[in-house]
């Protein structure tokens, strides 16, 4: 990993301000707005990647019993 990669991801965290040129009656729907995209932007990938890792443990166990057998015939 870089830096620069570490830096990209500490910003997704980061409180932005609303634009000067919204209303104060619109900064609650551009707040609200913002957080349901940074919540599917940063949270999105977690279910393909616990596919991923359920897969990788799948596959580990279905090689281990494949190899046993093979070395026991």
């Amino acid at each position: 990993m870089t830096t620069r990669l570490l830096t990209t991801i500490a910003s997704w965290f980061e409180a932005r301000p609303a634009p000067a040129a919204a209303s104060p009656a619109d900064h609650g729907a551009w707040e609200q707005g913002n957080d349901a995209i940074a919540d599917v932007t940063r949270w999105g990938w977690l279910p393909a990647l616990s596919g991923v890792a359920l897969a990788g443990d799948h596959a580990a166990k279905a090689h281990r019993e494949t190899a046993a057998a093979a070395s026991e015939v």
